[in-house]
C-alpha cells in the first residue's frame, strides 16, 4: 500500500474531513489529500500574521523592539500566558511574536493584528500567491463581530511554509528568525509526537545534534485539530500541512494526525 492510500485510510478511520499537503524540498514530490479544501484556520493563521509583522519591520513600518503596553482590556481567553499576567507591562513586538507562535498566545496575537492590520495580512498572502489564506478576525473576541472564521487551505499553507524554508518571504534574515521561532514550539503532541528518534535531549551523545527538527504551528478549536510545519531531516527536508474539520471525536483526529505524519515522514525520509 502506497503512502497516499495509507494517509487516506488513516483519515477515513477518524471520520470528519482531512486535508493534507506535503512536499519534498529537494525533489518537489507531493502527497495531497483535499489540498484546496478550505478549513477553519484556528491558530495556524498565526504564521501569516508573523509573516506580516516581519514584512512591515523589513519595510521600516514598525520596530520589532518597540514595546507595547498590555492593558486589561487586551486580555482574551483561550491559549496563552498574557491573560494571567499583570496589566501595564510592556513587551517588545518581537516577544509578542514569540508568544503568539511558541505558546499560541491569543492576547499577543490580537495585539499584533491591531498593529499590522487584517487587510494587510491578507494582501501580503495574495501577493505571495496564497489567496486561500484569509484572516478575518481577532481571536476570542466577544461578541464575535465576524462569525465567519479565518480560513486556510492545505496547499497554500504548505506553499507558504516552503517559501519560508527557502528564504523567499520578506528576506532571508526574516525567514531564518521565523523558522527559529517555530522550532521553539511548545505544543508538540501532534506531528512530532511519533518521530522515531530520541525525543529527550538527555539521550543524545555529548555534542550530538538531534537528527530531526520541526518548525511548526498547531491549531485547535471545536472539532478541529491542525498542525503544519517544516521538517528538517538531513537531505530529506519537506513541508507538511495536516488540517481537519467536523471531527466526531477530536482524540481520534489527533491520533490520525500523528499517524499521517509518521507515514509521510517514512515516505519522504525513506526511514
Amino acid at each position: 500500500m502506497g503512502v497516499h492510500e495509507k494517509v487516506a485510510d488513516l483519515a477515513a478511520s477518524a471520520g470528519g474531513v482531512f486535508g493534507v499537503a506535503a512536499r519534498s524540498l529537494h525533489t518537489g514530490e507531493e502527497m495531497l489529500l483535499n489540498p484546496d479544501e478550505p478549513f477553519n484556520a484556528a491558530s495556524v493563521i498565526k504564521i501569516p500574521i508573523m509573516v506580516e509583522v516581519f514584512r512591515q519591520a523589513e519595510e521600516g513600518l514598525l520596530d520589532l523592539e518597540c514595546r507595547v503596553r498590555l492593558a486589561e482590556t487586551h486580555k482574551v481567553g483561550g491559549s496563552g500566558i498574557l491573560k494571567v499576567l499583570s496589566a501595564g507591562m510592556k513587551l517588545p513586538i518581537i516577544d509578542l511574536v514569540r508568544l503568539m507562535i511558541v505558546v499560541s498566545d491569543n492576547t499577543a496575537s490580537n495585539l499584533l493584528i491591531g498593529i499590522v492590520g487584517i487587510d494587510q495580512v491578507n494582501e501580503t498572502m495574495r501577493r505571495l500567491g496564497f489567496p486561500g489564506i484569509v484572516l478575518r478576525r481577532k481571536f476570542m473576541t466577544v461578541p464575535v463581530a465576524k462569525p465567519v472564521p479565518s480560513s486556510i487551505t492545505p496547499r497554500d499553507m504548505t506553499g507558504l511554509l516552503e517559501k519560508i524554508a527557502r528564504g523567499q518571504v520578506v528576506s532571508a534574515w526574516a525567514c531564518d528568525l521565523m523558522v527559529r521561532i517555530m522550532k521553539q514550539q511548545q505544543y508538540n503532541d501532534l506531528i512530532p509526537a511519533l518521530l522515531p528518534v530520541p525525543g529527550d535531549e538527555d539521550e543524545l551523545l555529548s555534542g550530538e545534534m538531534p537528527r530531526v527538527e520541526i518548525a511548526h504551528k498547531t491549531g485547535s478549536v471545536s472539532r478541529v485539530r491542525h498542525d503544519a510545519g517544516i521538517v528538517y531531516a538531513p537531505g530529506r527536508d519537506y513541508v507538511i500541512t495536516i488540517l481537519t474539520k467536523e471531527l466526531p471525536r477530536p482524540r481520534d483526529g489527533e491520533e490520525a494526525i500523528r499517524g499521517i505524519f509518521l507515514e509521510t515522514y517514512r515516505h519522504f525520509t525513506r526511514a
